[in-house]
């Protein structure tokens, strides 16, 4: 059952998915549920500015999430980041946003 069940999953590891990188991001979230999401607040005062190609769209009832952005600026992927900690969403941005001229 275990190996029909895991017929279509790809492991993630060292397939073309883990070596994926964007030219930017967008850090979506609503100004009003900042609040709930203190670790979300840690990331934008202390940390965004280390990543320049990342912004911050205050978008109305919206939760946190990160559009990530291909090389023309167009959305490639959307991930949600309601529970993540301030430091793995820095590492995250580390990993797989390209660095400009101007970051890191």
């Amino acid at each position: 059952l275990v190996s029909d069940c895991l017929k279509c999953c790809a492991d993630d590891s060292e397939d073309s998915m883990s070596k994926v990188t964007y030219s930017g991001a967008i850090l979506e979230v609503c100004m009003r549920k900042l609040v709930f999401y203190p670790e979300i607040v840690g990331f934008i005062e202390e940390e965004k500015e280390k990543i320049p190609s990342v912004n911050v769209q205050y978008i109305f009832n919206s939760p946190p999430k990160l559009i990530m952005l291909d090389e023309d600026g167009e959305h490639k992927e959307t991930i949600r980041i309601d529970n993540w900690k301030r430091e793995h969403l820095l590492q995250y941005m580390r990993e797989k946003v390209k660095p400009t001229s101007a970051s890191l």
